[in-house]
């Protein structure tokens, strides 16, 4: 839980630095990934009219299959420089803010995890990994090919 003291926060700014399990993050289950690192935080937080703002950043570390080639890839994933505005509800003592350094954390993780950005794959008709070998195959031709040929003699 990360959360901070309001009365302390009324005599000054506040620094928050640790870290939360990897089940801080909640997953659906459907990621290409799993989150194996600790989520590490540091936030500043002020106090400002009507409420708190918090900045800062957080990081954490994933692992599963690049999306194109199928190999173990391990990244280091940064929400860094966010802001957030807390509203905080009158007669509250302690203010968690989990819930949205959480949300910062999941907006920074990838759709599809790669292993690198130009990776190139794997051949869509021998499996080679195109990033470690040349295939032989011959390159699809654009027409006469696949479940759409049948519209290339369509007259319009």
């Amino acid at each position: 839980m990360i959360a901070f003291s309001l009365s302390r926060l009324e005599k000054e700014d506040i620094r928050l630095e640790g870290c939360e399990p990897p089940e801080f993050i909640v997953l659906t289950g459907a990621e290409p990934f799993t989150v194996t690192s600790d989520v590490f935080y540091a936030l500043d937080i002020s106090k400002v009219s009507g409420g708190a703002l918090v900045s800062g950043g957080a990081h954490v570390t994933i692992t599963g299959e690049c999306g194109r080639c199928l190999t173990e890839v391990s990244r280091e994933i940064r929400a860094e420089d966010f802001q957030l505005f807390v509203e905080i509800a009158p007669h509250t003592e302690i203010c968690d803010i989990s819930e949205e350094v959480r949300t910062e954390i999941t907006l920074a993780l990838p759709m599809n995890l790669l292993c690198r950005d130009d990776c190139r794959g794997l051949c869509p008709v021998c499996g080679a990994d195109l990033n470690c070998e040349k295939c032989s195959c011959a390159p699809p031709s654009a027409q006469g090919s696949g479940v759409w040929s049948a519209l290339d003699d369509l007259k319009l």
